[in-house]
């Protein structure tokens, strides 16, 4: 079969781990052309790609990229204000597409993508690639076969750090209307796969605060989840951590069974104990990699199967993302689900 032919629009940082990925899946996938539009950067980016990807084409505008290549999926890894208007132009031209997180900045834009591919049966995927490590494939498996019993809490921490020129190098980390923030840039990870291990929410209570930086985004906060379950979920999170990162974990506290993991890719089994010894063993962990993600996509493209990330599926996350805001901005419990919201227009504590 021949490799499914990708194309990445935005040439940052996040654009490499996206090739690297391609190149670990030995002619699964292969890289047809890449767009930014800083000249230099895309030229630069380019040459770095053609060792491995002799053939990849360099375009200058949205419109060229999605007429003149060949490409089948279009990798979205912009700025986050650009991703659900790509994406609506990619699925528009008949691609396949993968997002960054988020995939919009309102739940009107996300519904609309994901309706978008599934009238034209095009697969629409975010890159929440955490859900792929073994270490939380097992964590979910617990939960799904009764392992922990009556599920009483989770916690997420995230004790990470961002200097300030990192914000001013790119505005839009410093914007709420342009996605930046801890809760929607850093820590929606997180909140997805809180989510996808306790399943729906109920309700939402946020505070948040910036501390030593002068922003426009939150660096440090907390909110507190209610799960339709009854479990209450803590997450508390900051990019202000001293002297750097110090790590993320993230955990689940049942009557029958506890577990941890933590680390900086939460590589590290600190607790792992049931009440059912033999059933739930310690799992073997990985670190955090677009590998197994792009392995599990093209298969779905390919035969027309689910994938782990379908955009409608991590829908949920988005939305708890937006009511953390919404309560921090309002300083009250904010119900689900959010019928409208909108984060475009809104500034830090208005």
């Amino acid at each position: 079969m021949e490799p499914l032919r990708a194309a990445i629009i935005g040439c940052g940082q996040i654009a490499g781990k996206h090739v690297a990925a391609m190149a670990e899946l030995e002619g699964a996938l292969t890289l047809a052309a890449v767009l930014d539009l800083n000249e230099s950067r895309l030229l630069r980016f380019a040459e770095e790609c053609r060792p491995i990807y002799p053939a990849v084409r360099a375009f200058r505008s949205v419109d060229e990229l999605l007429e003149k290549s060949d490409a089948e999926l279009v990798v979205i890894a912009t700025s986050s204000d650009s991703h659900s208007e790509l994406a609506l132009k990619a699925l528009r031209a008949g691609k396949h597409v993968l997002v960054e997180k988020p995939l919009a900045l309102s739940m009107r834009e996300a519904r609309e993508a994901v309706a978008e591919a599934k009238a034209r049966g095009l697969k629409l995927a975010v890159s929440f690639q955490a859900r792929y490590m073994p270490q939380l494939k097992a964590m979910k498996a617990a939960v799904e076969h009764s392992r922990f019993g009556a599920i009483g809490h989770g916690v997420v921490k995230m004790r990470w750090n961002r200097s300030l020129s990192y914000f001013k190098e790119s505005p839009w980390r410093e914007s709420w209307a342009k996605g930046g923030g801890l809760f929607m840039n850093q820590c929606i990870h997180y909140v997805d796969l809180l989510q996808w291990l306790l399943g729906p929410v109920q309700s939402v209570y946020a505070r948040a605060a910036s501390f030593g930086q002068d922003i426009g985004v939150e660096n440090t906060g907390v909110a507190v989840l209610t799960f339709q379950s009854g479990a209450i979920g803590f997450i508390e999170a900051t990019t202000n951590a001293y002297p750097a990162s110090l790590g993320t974990s993230i955990a689940l506290f049942g009557e029958k069974g506890s577990a941890e993991l933590e680390g900086a890719l939460l590589d590290k089994v600190a607790l792992w104990q049931f009440a059912e010894k033999d059933a739930v063993p310690v799992p073997q962990p990985e670190g955090i990699s677009h590998t197994p993600l792009y392995r599990d996509l093209a298969k779905a493209i390919r035969s027309g199967a689910g994938s782990l990330v379908e955009a409608v599926d991590t829908l949920p996350a988005l939305e708890i993302v937006f009511a953390i805001y919404r309560s921090i901005a309002s300083g009250e419990v904010v119900k689900l689900p959010l019928n409208q919201f909108e984060m475009r227009g809104m500034s830090w504590m208005e």
